[in-house]
């Protein structure tokens, strides 16, 4: 038996709804996939952001520390506290130290 509201229905225009019906499900899968699509860009962007970052990181680790016995300020603070304790236990304190801070220790 047909359908009494699809029996008013011309052929064509049957065709024309179902043709309809068709192109919006087509149009809604593209939109679907370039959603999907845009979602895996902004993962890759992230992952690749964050592994600059690590690979930034591992360098900064990998570059050689400066040696702490040649940095100004350390030295500048000897100094000084050589001069405190000077003061505290009299002037011949801290004659036996080298100042130089080589690595030799002598």
């Amino acid at each position: 038996m047909k359908d009494p509201i699809l029996d008013s229905y011309t052929a064509e225009e049957l065709l024309y709804e179902w043709s309809s019906i068709q192109e919006s499900a087509l149009a809604e899968k593209e939109r679907v996939e370039d959603e999907a699509d845009k979602i895996e860009e902004e993962k890759e962007r992230a992952n690749e952001a964050w592994a600059n970052q690590m690979e930034e990181e591992d360098k900064a680790l990998e570059e050689p520390s400066t040696d702490p016995a040649k940095d100004p300020n350390n030295i500048e603070w000897m100094q000084k506290y050589i001069e405190q304790e000077k003061q505290a236990s009299g002037e011949d304190f801290g004659e036996d130290l080298n100042l130089d801070f080589d690595s030799s220790g002598q």
